[in-house]
């Protein structure tokens, strides 16, 4: 669930199986072991918004992407992959780190496949390494590649890679997931500012709430570009999220239509629940 306001009870043919308390965090839930597999399924959501997380109107109830998501018992769990990308004369040095987790009674070895691919497609750096999980397990493999050449993410010119993480055993793919990416550096500088690609850029922001006019919180893929699109054409460069973790397709758009962004979370806390959000 990318996104239910606000406090949610998750129930599946009649189990409750998660509570999650807040509306912008994304929570999973695990349906394994409550599914009716061959036949009809219920999937129930109660959600409470009586007290709200911020001091703005918030309306009740599932206003991001719901997915189902099927995998091998060992598989990339969600969130489990990292690229951290380092320029260099000439190049992008990565450190790829992935989680692996095997969810079965066996141990089971695979080889795990990182490829990069630019933006017109084509492979520009791989690397593969042989992994071994006890039965359910978990483990992270670290990985380097270097990527000749490479172009800069700027808010000018936002250009993005992809890696493709691949877990193959005896033969078969079991997992794929993709990761796009921009290579690039920034720094703050006390008596400077902002530094992109060593280069001096002003912030010229905005803060925005995740509502629009006419749809409320539920907004369309479509219309998070178009509202990108028009603060992009107003001359700004930085969108503060006002004041919650975005959608993930916000997200998505500001890297391609090259956008900064100041994420908030909600709850300024070091409880248990603030820091799981």
């Amino acid at each position: 669930f990318d996104g239910v306001f606000r406090d949610c009870l998750v129930m599946i043919n009649g189990y409750a199986v998660r509570r999650n308390e807040s509306g912008y965090a994304p929570f999973r839930v695990d349906i394994t072991d409550f599914a009716n597999y061959g036949g009809a399924n219920v999937l129930a959501l109660r959600v409470d918004a009586t007290l709200g997380e911020g001091w703005f109107y918030e309306g009740a109830g599932i206003y991001r992407h719901v997915w189902l998501t099927k995998t091998d018992p060992l598989h990339v769990p969600q969130w489990g992959v990292f690229v951290r990308s380092v320029p260099r004369a000439g190049g992008a040095d990565l450190l790829i780190r992935t989680d692996l987790a095997n969810e079965g009674d066996a141990a089971r070895s695979c080889q795990l496949r990182s490829i990069v691919y630019d933006a017109d497609g084509r492979s520009v750096a791989e690397a593969a390494q042989g992994a071994s999980l006890a039965a359910w397990a978990e483990t992270a493999v670290e990985q380097r590649a270097h990527i000749a050449g490479a172009r800069l993410w700027s808010v000018d010119a936002p250009y993005l890679y992809s890696l493709r993480t691949e877990v193959w055993a005896e033969g078969a793919l079991l997992d794929a997931v993709s990761t796009p990416f921009g290579v690039r550096t920034i720094r703050f500088d006390a008596q400077q500012g902002f530094f992109l690609n060593e280069q001096p850029l002003k912030l010229l922001g905005t803060c925005n709430h995740q509502d629009h006019a006419g749809v409320g919180s539920a907004l369309p893929d479509a219309l998070q570009a178009f509202r990108i699109r028009k603060l992009k054409q107003m001359g700004s460069n930085a969108y503060r999220a006002a004041h919650n973790p975005p959608t993930p397709e916000l997200l998505d758009a500001c890297d391609r239509l090259g956008m900064l962004v100041i994420d908030e979370t909600r709850p300024m806390t070091s409880s248990r629940e603030g820091m799981d959000q």
